[in-house]
């Protein structure tokens, strides 16, 4: 065997295994109970849960705290918060020391080893399921910028079995085939950045096992398919938020990606593809 070839083997070993341990670690995730962080305060009952999920933009994280700090009409912020690059933990950590409490109630931290994408925010809703909460849970990103009623005005959308957010579309038979949604209008497509969900989603049967792992980073389309299939209501929120730090989005990576998703999802049940 080559010196060339030996390296292509090696490489493919290492991403076999590494396939292999994202999908252990999604189902341990997805099904064994797991402890996370208490950074500051208390988690409180009547508190609204805001979960996000951390990658590459901790300079951006001490805005994130003052617009939560500062939202208005709400009976307390339980941010949970899920990341996937723990060497920036310690400037998470710093910023929630600096930031004054204002709304936010409590701040949890759950650092993964390996990167499991967006769906980690999901792992901290079964979570939240574990806790008995049914009540509306709240999915931020942290190049996201809201303003003071963000929060509250989001929450009033809620409703059991359904998801509302600020980036919702129809789709007419492709992912990037899609059309504006009026406010409060029928949607096919929720993202997760900027919505509230009943946290009930993650009860669906396989919404962790059976994601595959080619699609791992596509959670949001996962979401929403899911949501479909099993008759929740999918609505656009049309509230005020301006995204910011856009040069260090990773949807530039899944062009294509989310494409092939959307027909591996809809060639299954065609009944359900957006028309």
């Amino acid at each position: 065997m080559t010196s060339g070839r030996l390296a292509e083997v090696r490489a493919g070993v290492r991403r076999r295994l590494a396939r292999y341990r994202r999908m252990a670690l999604r189902w341990r995730y997805g099904h064994v109970p797991f402890s996370m962080r208490r950074i500051f305060g208390s988690p409180r009952a009547e508190a609204i849960p805001v979960v996000m999920c951390l990658w590459n933009r901790p300079e951006r994280f001490p805005d994130v705290l003052a617009e939560l700090s500062a939202q208005e009409d709400v009976p307390g912020i339980r941010l949970l918060l899920w990341n996937n690059r723990p060497e920036h933990d310690p400037a998470y950590l710093a910023a929630i020391d600096a930031v004054p409490a204002g709304a936010l109630a409590s701040v949890e931290l759950r650092s993964s080893r390996v990167n499991l994408g967006g769906i980690g925010r999901f792992f901290v809703i079964r979570r939240l399921r574990g806790e008995r909460h049914t009540g509306p849970v709240v999915m931020l990103d942290d190049d996201q910028s809201i303003g003071p009623r963000f929060i509250s005005d989001l929450v009033g959308r809620h409703r059991p079995r359904s998801i509302s957010g600020v980036w919702a579309f129809r789709q007419r038979g492709g992912y990037w085939a899609r059309e504006e949604v009026e406010d409060r209008g029928e949607a096919s497509y929720v993202g997760t950045g900027g919505c509230v969900v009943d946290p009930a989603i993650v009860d669906v049967p396989g919404y962790f096992r059976h994601l595959p792992d080619r699609f791992a980073f596509i959670e949001d389309q996962w979401m929403s398919f899911l949501a479909r299939e099993h008759g929740w209501r999918l609505t656009k929120a049309d509230l005020e938020v301006d995204w910011v730090m856009q040069e260090r989005n990773q949807f530039q990576a899944m062009l294509e990606l989310k494409e092939e998703f959307f027909r591996y999802l809809y060639n299954q049940r065609p009944d359900l593809e957006p028309r």
